[in-house]
């Protein structure tokens, strides 16, 4: 027995390892960073008027010296003011700054979606219990992934060293706006959906008859599953984080301009606001459940005292759009630097990255070893690790614009093989879990394959099932332009009804 588990632990190391390998040399391009634009100056000449020289009389006739004159003048009086007209556009309509193009948050991004899939499915891969401790933690993980949606969301939508919103967003309806977003991930998730709906629907059917299987269906089509928390993982499981993304998108052309508008001082208040306010439902969960040394990630649905009120918690929007504004204000305080620090600007190195990394992963593993007190995942997700994880973002964000050396950015997030793996963490999230029941689901794995497919072996395939699958997602769907035109037609159509 002793030795076949060895067997299995040593099968296990060596199909992760060569998955790893795999991935890495299979990479053929890598996103292509944008270089840091640099200053205009402009030089602006005041060309000076002159008055027309006269010439002697006896040598000009008189109607000739009048038709001179009135030609000097309009010459000079026409580069005057042409002068003057190029010197106003210069000093009232300065160039836009260009953002920099962040590749740690693609790096970020990868790290995140790695965990969430590992989180669902390692169980399968019999690990060692440490390992499985440590990714079974999804519950405070995602609660990085709502963040930095908020914060790629403010970056992109306003205004580098200026309290002002960009005029994509000023200039363009809310509904407009909003769809734009929604549109951007609606239709891969309807594409998955449909692909898998026959496993779906039998699902459904064998459990809770054809009703169930039409209410959920059309929740799922909808994304707005999360509003019903008790059954905010039917069909694809994880698409409840789009569900409840739809709607704190939605508040977003709303928000932002009000939080474009605040000075750094009244970013922080806000940020702290933002904080409490995450953190009193979990308070009040924990005090009426008696769940403060709860580790739900472990806990199996059945033991846990108050599953309802915890997924409530977890899944309803409400309770999610303090974490994605969260982000949205620390991008602001980072894209303020410029503005406000101009006498003392803010110092960053490479330890404003390295130590809160540290920090969340220390969080993770002291939590996973039971080398700290047992605390509710909510508790750590609201109170440290998200408030850690948006200063690592800012952190990123900072040496990134200021061209620090900085080994974390340059070697981890930003290399290329985690840039590459963060351009597909959307398809990634969106496929993983469909490919998760084909493997793991006892209905739909017993019927394919004689039973659930357990061991490192198995494992190793269905990671390699997913990295292939939200390859092919991204190149021949996401990419596509006639998917493109579609989405924009259908933007153009719902918001004019709108």
């Amino acid at each position: 027995m002793f030795v076949s588990q060895q067997r299995h632990q040593t099968l296990f190391w060596i199909a992760i390892l060569s998955t790893t390998l795999t991935l890495n040399f299979s990479i053929s391009y890598a996103l292509a960073t944008e270089s840091s634009s640099s200053l205009l100056h402009h030089r602006h000449h005041h060309i000076a008027s002159r008055g027309p020289i006269p010439s002697p009389s006896s040598r000009i006739h008189p109607i000739h010296k009048r038709k001179l004159i009135s030609k000097t003048t309009a010459t000079t009086t026409t580069t005057s003011m042409a002068s003057t007209t190029a010197m106003a556009t210069a000093t009232s309509s300065p160039p836009p700054k260009k953002r920099a193009r962040i590749t740690a948050l693609d790096g970020i991004r990868a790290l995140l979606a790695c965990h969430i899939v590992l989180g669902h499915f390692l169980r399968y891969a019999n690990p060692p219990d440490v390992l499985l401790r440590f990714f079974a933690q999804i519950n405070i993980t995602v609660g990085a992934f709502f963040a930095l949606s908020g914060y790629v969301t403010a970056y992109t939508s306003t205004e580098v060293g200026e309290q002002a919103t960009s005029p994509k967003l000023t200039d363009t309806p809310a509904q407009t706006w909003w769809l734009q977003k929604v549109m951007s991930y609606y239709p891969m998730h309807w594409l998955v959906l449909l692909l898998f709906s026959p496993m779906f629907i039998y699902s459904d059917v064998t459990y809770g008859g054809w009703p169930a299987a039409l209410i959920n269906g059309v929740l799922a089509a909808t994304l707005t599953q999360a509003w019903s928390p008790q059954h905010a993982e039917v069909w694809n499981a994880p698409t409840w984080f789009l569900s409840s993304m739809t709607f704190s998108t939605a508040i977003m052309p709303f928000s932002l301009p009000k939080i474009a508008k605040m000075d750094k001082k009244s970013l922080r208040k806000t940020i702290g606001w933002l904080v409490l306010i995450n953190l009193l439902p979990v308070l009040g969960y924990c005090y009426d459940s008696n769940t403060w040394t709860l580790v739900e990630g472990i806990t199996p649905p059945k033991k846990h005292p108050a599953l309802d009120i915890f997924n409530y918690q977890r899944f309803l929007p409400m309770f999610n759009v303090a974490e994605v504004l969260m982000g949205a204000v620390a991008c602001r305080m980072a894209m303020l630097d410029t503005l406000e620090n101009k006498d003392k600007p803010i110092v960053t190195n490479w330890l404003s990255t390295t130590v809160p990394l540290a920090g969340l992963f220390a969080i993770l593993a002291l939590r996973a070893t039971n080398l700290v007190p047992a605390c509710s995942d909510l508790l750590v997700r609201g109170i440290l690790f998200t408030p850690l994880f948006l200063k690592f973002v800012m952190g990123a964000h900072r040496n990134t614009v200021n061209g620090v050396s900085d080994p974390v950015l340059s070697n981890f997030l930003s290399s290329k093989a985690l840039v590459w793996l963060g351009g597909l963490s959307f398809p990634i999230y969106i496929v993983h879990g469909p490919l998760g029941q084909v493997f793991y689901k006892k209905l739909i794995a017993s019927k394919l394959w004689g039973g659930v497919l357990f061991g490192p072996e198995y494992f190793a395939l269905y990671l390699a099932t997913v990295l292939v699958s939200a390859y092919l997602l991204n190149r021949f769907f996401l990419q596509s332009k006639a998917v493109a035109t579609w989405s924009k037609k259908r933007v153009e159509n719902f918001s004019s009804w709108m």
